[in-house]
């Protein structure tokens, strides 16, 4: 860049020296200006690695003292958020992703119901100026996500103008009208916080056009000048009211959200993509397909961990981030967050107490999901949702971003054009509530999060490791430990209103044989040795709401999993010589519902491995495996009394007087099902009489997460199970003549001592599995098959009476090995000689009836010989 010496010597003859000064300082900051604004490399980072920041626009900070007719609006803005003293703030706090909420041209203030998202809303200011503000942004290490709305546009739009009341409109079939005169819709009207109202129509997303242009205005803003070179635009989008099935229908499914990140990634493949589950009791697993969103924010664990700091009780914490924690498939994340746009502000929520926001920000920069900060809940920002019966309700939980003690610029003022009855403003004047009030300010909260964040992005662990929950006594402490090859960080947090000792269990970690003594993250403080001795009852003390953030020189428990436990590809995992029954009987079920196409079953090392092709409703309709070790014997339950099982789940009991074919008396149920997300696997021992069945809850994991591992159940021998539900193929309501075309369904690997077994069993075991509706009515789906044509079998039917045989056989080990021993030699032949003849009719199935004709006869006298010594 030139001297300021040599840009004055450019200037005309006869200018005073001040002027020529005047004139090089300007020129060498334009000069400047235009050589920082070309585009910098993207910005590469793992989306676990991120500190994302959400900002509403509208009230962040104004750059321009704009107004609205007579009233200094002050509307945030581009420049605002290109602002040297908003990007250094950002950075200060440890920031390296901003999302912001919808730019597009909207009349409502928060822009959610905006129009064609290839173009800006100008009370923002301009593209020149939003790019300015990328690239700055770029500049300083921070990612920019924006805030889309892919199923529906505003009604001040060219296609809803054109197509309404007008079928002839090329843009009829666009638009999700529910009547031929194109006067009825899906969508909504309003009047917004300024009077003005505001329209919102649905898309037809299975319309190949509007999938095109939704998908073409996103990618503007990944390569903004068409050029190919992706450097100049945004990192990502964030997606509002997302539905994986369901929802409002008209195409607004997983297969429009796997073409429309797909095509996204086509472009940018390290894009990254989350979104708002529309249901915010799902834990958003079934948006999370291979194909589809990278994450999905954590609706059910905001609402928990709220609750859990408020009523000083980590139950909630534990069990919300188990269930979550397996919700998530591999190669996918969540955000997690305490607070948004759409709910009342922690500080609100905790009474003002700094001490509750404190430990509540402890516990979102430690667990293992990217987290996402609200503006402003980071210096206590009031509000809670007001009852003026307007858009303008939730205003006080989205108020100016308070940059001063006293209310002015640059702070906006958008709430001052509220027409009508405005909502309660809860900023104050010198409230203590302010960057000016806290920045720099040991102990305030701004500098808390500011701390707790240098901490998060200081450690491998916090940011990548896996996360292991921590057993402790006192209800109070939420306690677990974060793990990654490179570190272990033990992490307590002390909910509690008072000071608090109690002890963790770590029994379940390796501590080396000299101890391990943790070391704080935040002050390098050496906490008490923990030894081999002192592990499982390891002695803490933490301050009234404090917590512990140390590493240490603990080795996790090893977790043993099977990667090819996925539901996907059964029959090439399970081998087609594992091939046990095929399904010929039509579903009572809507096409890919409800079905059960085939059954696989082997062994798999020292377990039983059973793949099951086919759907599931995920309703908490149920796939039942029935087991029968040594069948034929009179261990187990031919008969179910299963009545006083407790729920959840309520099914269990509903199959009471159930009752199987001859020679088949199951010892162990696993009782499958899925609702929210979620798959649970529940395991029942169905011990023979008077001994009654046992229930034991083994876990849950995420439906169509890919991977097996169960979490929040006893589990000690490691059961895993997964369900992918994505199955279009198989049986249909009317033929069975595609039921090997199904490839995906559930897996299960149960370790033989699950069964009562020893690792190196030989025998023969049974399998059975039917679908039970959620009212105990036990379905026509059946492995083995019922009979072609069947209806459901009802409530507790006699499987004897039905035809055919409802149970596979397979054997463990070697054919012939009656006795299981190991070898076939002389006992096998004894026994098969003494049993000769017997059939299923007077005897059930007899070991010795090896290939399980139901007769003891020379077919396995043969299979001896064969297999001999």
């Amino acid at each position: 860049m030139p001297s300021r010496r040599s840009l004055a010597l450019l200037l005309p003859l006869g200018p005073s020296a001040a002027f020529a000064a005047a004139f090089a300082s300007v020129f060498a900051a334009v000069f400047s200006t235009v050589l920082c604004a070309a585009p910098l490399p993207p910005i590469v980072r793992a989306p676990a690695d991120e500190v994302i920041y959400q900002i509403m626009p509208i009230a962040w900070r104004d750059s321009d003292l704009d107004t609205t007719g007579s009233v200094q609006s002050r509307f945030g803005d581009f420049g605002g958020l290109a602002a040297t003293e908003s990007l250094d703030y950002l950075q200060y706090l440890g920031v390296t992703m901003v999302y912001l909420q919808p730019i597009f041209p909207s009349a409502a203030y928060h822009g959610y119901q905006h129009g064609a998202p290839d173009t800006l809303n100008p009370k923002f200011g301009s593209e020149a100026q939003f790019l300015a503000f990328v690239n700055a942004a770029h500049a300083r290490g921070i990612k920019v996500i924006l805030d889309f709305v892919a199923y529906g546009i505003s009604h001040n739009s060219v296609y809803f103008a054109s197509a309404f009341q007008n079928p002839a409109s090329t843009y009829d079939t666009w638009l999700a009208f529910t009547n031929t005169p194109n006067t009825s819709y899906v969508g909504y009207t309003f009047n917004t916080w300024s009077g003005a109202q505001v329209g919102f129509i649905h898309w037809n997303l299975d319309n190949a056009s509007t999938v095109s242009a939704i998908t073409n205005w996103a990618k503007k803003w990944l390569d903004p000048n068409g050029d190919g070179d992706v450097s100049d635009g945004v990192d990502g989008f964030r997606l509002d009211h997302a539905w994986a099935s369901g929802g409002e229908g008209w195409g607004a499914d997983i297969d429009f959200w796997n073409q429309w990140c797909s095509s996204l990634r086509a472009l940018r493949p390290d894009v990254f993509i989350f979104c708002e589950p529309s249901d915010w009791g799902n834990y958003g697993t079934d948006l999370l397909a291979p194909n589809a969103f990278g994450g999905v924010i954590t609706k059910p664990w905001q609402f928990a961990s709220r609750d859990a700091v408020n009523l000083r009780n980590a139950a909630g914490l534990y069990s919300s981030m188990s269930t979550t924690y397996a919700a998530i498939p591999a190669g996918k994340i969540a955000i997690a967050q305490m607070s948004d746009h759409d709910s009342d502000r922690l500080a609100s929520i905790f009474a003002s107490n700094n001490a509750r926001q404190k430990v509540a920000a402890a516990v979102l920069f430690t667990q293992p999901f990217a987290p996402n900060i609200y503006y402003g809940d980071e210096i206590g920002m009031r509000g809670t949702k007001a009852a003026t019966g307007t858009d303008a309700d939730d205003i006080p939980m989205r108020e100016p971003f308070k940059w001063k003690a006293v209310a002015g610029a640059p702070m906006t003022n958008f709430p001052a054009v509220t027409a009508g009855t405005a909502a309660p403003t809860f900023a104050v004047n010198n409230d203590g509530r302010s960057v000016e009030e806290q920045k720099g300010v040991a102990g305030s909260l701004l500098e808390t999060y500011k701390s707790l964040i240098a901490v998060r992005k200081g450690s491998i662990a916090l940011r990548r490791g896996a996360y292991a929950p921590v057993a402790c006594p006192n209800g109070g402490i939420y306690a677990f430990v974060r793990h990654d090859a490179a570190e272990t960080v033990l992490v307590a947090i002390n909910l509690n209103s008072a000071a608090t000792t109690s002890t963790l269990d770590l029994s379940a970690f390796t501590v080396p044989a000299t101890g391990a003594t943790p070391i704080s993250l935040e002050n390098g403080a050496s906490l008490p040795l923990i030894t081999t001795t002192n592990k499982s009852a390891y002695p803490i003390t933490i301050a009234a709401r404090g917590w512990i953030i140390a590493r240490a020189a603990l080795a996790a428990p090893i977790v043993v999993s099977h990667a090819d436990i996925d539901g996907r590809n059964l029959a090439f995992d399970a081998g087609m010589q594992a091939l046990r029954a095929t399904q010929g009987c039509v579903s009572s079920f809507s096409d890919n519902t409800g079905e059960l196409d085939q059954l696989f079953a082997r062994a798999d090392g020292d377990a039983l491995r059973i793949s099951i092709s086919g759907n599931l409703p995920q309703d908490g309709t149920a796939l039942n495996i029935f087991i029968d070790v040594n069948p034929g014997t009179a261990a187990g339950q031919n008969r179910l009394v299963t009545a006083h099982l407790p729920s959840p789940p309520s099914g269990l009991a509903l199959l009471d007087a159930t009752v199987f074919d001859a020679g088949f008396a199951p010892d162990s149920l696993f009782y499958v099902n899925t609702v929210g997300g979620l798959v649970y696997v529940d395991q029942v021992t169905l011990a023979t009489s008077p001994t009654l069945a046992t229930k034991d809850y083994r876990g849950n994991v995420g439906l169509n997460s890919g991977r097996g591992i169960l979490s929040g159940g006893a589990n000690p021998n490691g059961i895993e199970v997964a369900f992918d539900d994505t199955n279009t193929a198989g049986i249909t309501a009317s033929s069975v003549k595609s039921a090997a075309t199904a490839t995906t369904g559930v897996e299960m690997r149960v370790p033989f001592a699950d069964l009562g077994l020893p690792a190196g069993f030989r025998g023969q075991i049974a399998v059975v599995a039917c679908i039970e509706r959620t009212n105990g009515v036990l379905t026509n789906q059946w492995l083995p098959s019922v009979a072609a044509g069947s209806a459901d079998l009802g409530l507790a039917p006699n499987l004897a009476l039905a035809a055919g045989q409802q149970f596979a056989t397979l054997f463990i080990g070697t054919l012939g090995d009656i006795d299981g021993n190991g070898v076939v030699g002389g006992t096998d032949l004894a026994i098969l000689l003494a049993t000769w003849g017997q059939t299923s009719a007077n005897s059930g199935f007899l070991a010795s009836d090896i290939n399980r004709d139901g007769v003891v006869d020379a077919s396995d006298l043969g299979i001896v010989l064969g297999n001999w010594g």
